[in-house]
């Protein structure tokens, strides 16, 4: 064979498998995934920056539904108490004898006790001194740890208190009546 018939012309791109290309090449190549990636990049900060928004918007949705729901239930509540305004103003209003009045309260009394009681609140037990249903407010004699006087009744709704019940308790120290 003659080596003469050997081509001698440089490799154009893509003419031979395994051969390396030219810089030019591999350059052009390099820039067009370059491209790529910044378009790849591009598309997940637009979807990032929706997912964020569509989640900020969720959570501002559920804080405005929150409030709707609250502000309905205080309304229902509310409304329930208006009955007992106007059952307190009938009885001012009324010239009913003392002992009547007195029945007429006494049963608007009731009635809200037991509306109150039907939404859950119920009032807070004061055998025994409980730090996490009572605020002492003075100490006295008597049995250690036993509420001696209720200032001011305290209420729990659920496992929540509303409010703490004010009382005196005992600090053990049972004087004797002889001491003088």
């Amino acid at each position: 064979m003659e080596e003469s018939s050997r081509d001698t012309r440089p490799p154009q791109a893509g003419e031979a498998q395994g051969e390396p290309l030219r810089p030019d090449d591999e350059m052009m190549r390099e820039k067009a995934e370059l491209e790529e990636a910044k378009a790849q990049a591009e598309k997940n900060l637009d979807l990032a920056k929706r997912i964020q928004a569509d989640f900020d918007n969720y959570r501002k949705r559920a804080q405005k539904e929150k409030e709707e729901q609250i502000k309905a239930a205080n309304d229902r509540l509310l409304y329930e108490l208006l009955g007992f305004l106007d059952d307190f103003e009938r009885a001012l209003a009324a010239k009913a004898a003392p002992e009547e009045f007195r029945r007429g309260v006494e049963s608007i009394h009731a009635n809200l006790r037991s509306l109150l009681q039907s939404k859950g609140l119920v009032e807070t037990p004061c055998e025994r001194f409980d730090p996490a249903l009572h605020e002492a407010l003075c100490v006295g004699e008597g049995e250690e740890g036993k509420v001696l006087e209720v200032y001011q009744k305290g209420y729990c709704l659920g496992p929540r208190v509303v409010r703490y019940a004010k009382v005196k308790v005992g600090s053990g120290n049972n004087r004797g009546e002889s001491d003088g």
